[in-house]
């Protein structure tokens, strides 16, 4: 997909975090974090702009896109797992209002932030199946990913989260190698374990 949007024409667009991820995305905890401030990873967001790719499950830049960034100063959120690591389950939410589910977190040493990558989402697609914005921004930051590796596969929940149209999902089809290929990645990993 060609993409010819210039970096002076990414500096015109209005971005901003969304509730969602400014509420998730902290330091020390469960999920990936990013070091410095939030106006410094907007920069980085639209310095990187022209290199965005469609989110997973779809096929334009027009609702979900994911901005490739600089990794320095991520860190990310998963553990890889053997048959020696302590796991912990528990049944948790995501944000009130939203079903339950299960949730496995493990103990051991986060991987290493060698990429990271910021899941955007559109003004129209975050109204989407009762969602809301969180100011008056084109696109918001929903989710920041930092691992191993360019491209991490969605969390299958999440996929079928969208999928299914459950509360807070986004809905995007996605193919059976798509849900194949984020079951094998993340049968090997899991959430570092934080103490709540």
């Amino acid at each position: 997909m060609k993409n010819d949007d210039s970096p002076a024409e990414a500096g015109g667009l209005k971005l901003g975090w969304s509730g969602f991820a400014a509420r998730r995305h902290l330091p020390q905890g469960k999920h990936t974090w990013f070091e410095g401030t939030k106006e410094e990873l907007l920069a980085r967001v639209r310095f990187s702009w022209p290199k965005r790719a469609p989110g997973a499950g779809r096929e334009n830049l027009d609702k979900v896109v994911v901005v490739p960034v600089d990794p320095s100063g991520f860190v990310s959120s998963t553990v890889q797992v053997d048959e020696k690591t302590t796991l912990h389950a528990v049944y948790d939410r995501r944000q009130d209002g939203e079903e339950g589910f299960l949730r496995v977190t493990a103990d051991g040493a986060r991987e290493p932030a060698l990429c990271a990558s910021v899941v955007m989402y559109s003004a129209a697609t975050l109204q989407e199946n009762g969602g809301q914005r969180s100011g008056d921004f084109d696109w918001e930051v929903v989710c920041l990913l930092a691992g191993p590796v360019p491209t991490e596969p969605m969390d299958p929940l999440t996929m079928a989260r969208n999928m299914l149209e459950k509360t807070g999902g986004t809905y995007c089809a996605y193919t059976a190698e798509q849900f194949a290929e984020s079951i094998w990645y993340w049968a090997a990993r899991a959430s570092a374990h934080i103490e709540d």
